[in-house]
């Protein structure tokens, strides 16, 4: 088995219920390190409330989720975070009046073990905090943005900040909830492009609805509806897939 072979994280008959309505039905899915695994599927597949409970935002009303062989159904969001497990949101998570690298400081200060509830402090301070924030920056091509109001940047730059915030928590795994959601296609080329860098070095799970970046970057595709596990397998397994077809396209 290589290192690429191994699963770093898996759910087996995950189920989730709001009220009479099951949105996630018995799933079962794995996630191989290092890969890129695209969630696709209809509005209403259940895709985020997947991400939700891998994360454990919210709690499963059945099944197990596994992090690396061990069973962590039960633990708490910040423990699921501490054994290298961060997400991005399909809503803008941050700090907009903040600057820049200030958004990102926040994200390595609690990597870092810093106090959460510290926003007042300057990102000059904490010298291995600050490193780290700095590099993040680096690596997704932001270091000229560094000073400037969040609230500033085009709305693709402010989905890689989102991006780079991800990576100050220092996580080895890394869901991505629609990054080019809203996004010009020049923007979208551009994210796309940072995403497939971050291939191999992470192992990242991401909900994209753009079939031309899911296609382009993917390693694995798992298509859901309503809730189940309809397809799965390469971009060229997807794209000539009639159930998917017929489920995500309606043809």
């Amino acid at each position: 088995m290589t290192s690429q072979d191994h699963i770093v994280l898996a759910a087996d008959g995950l189920s989730k219920r709001f009220g009479g309505n099951t949105v996630v039905d018995r799933l079962s899915i794995s996630f191989a390190n290092g890969r890129l695994h695209s969630i696709l599927g209809p509005n209403g597949a259940g895709k985020t409330t997947l991400f939700n409970l891998l994360t454990k935002d919210i709690s499963p009303d059945g099944g197990t989720i596994r992090l690396d062989g061990s069973d962590v159904t039960r633990l708490s969001p910040d423990r699921i975070a501490r054994r290298g497990v961060a997400r991005s949101y399909q809503i803008s998570s941050v700090y907009l009046d903040m600057s820049v690298r200030d958004n990102v400081w926040v994200s390595a200060y609690r990597a870092r073990g810093g106090n959460p509830l510290v926003f007042w402090r300057k990102a000059d301070g904490y010298a291995e905090a600050r490193a780290l924030a700095d590099a993040c920056l680096e690596r997704l091509d932001l270091t000229r943005f560094a000073n400037a109001a969040t609230k500033e940047l085009s709305y693709g730059d402010q989905r890689l900040l989102e991006i780079a915030v991800t990576l100050a928590a220092e996580p080895r795994i890394i869901l991505l909830d629609e990054p080019t959601a809203g996004l010009s296609r020049k923007e979208t080329e551009r994210v796309k492009h940072v995403i497939a860098t971050l291939k191999g070095v992470f192992s990242i799970i991401m909900i994209e609805h753009n079939m031309s970046v899911v296609m382009d970057i993917s390693d694995k595709i798992t298509v859901m509806n309503r809730g189940i596990v309809l397809a799965q397998g390469g971009p060229d397994d997807i794209r000539g897939n009639k159930s998917v077809q017929e489920a995500y396209f309606g043809s």
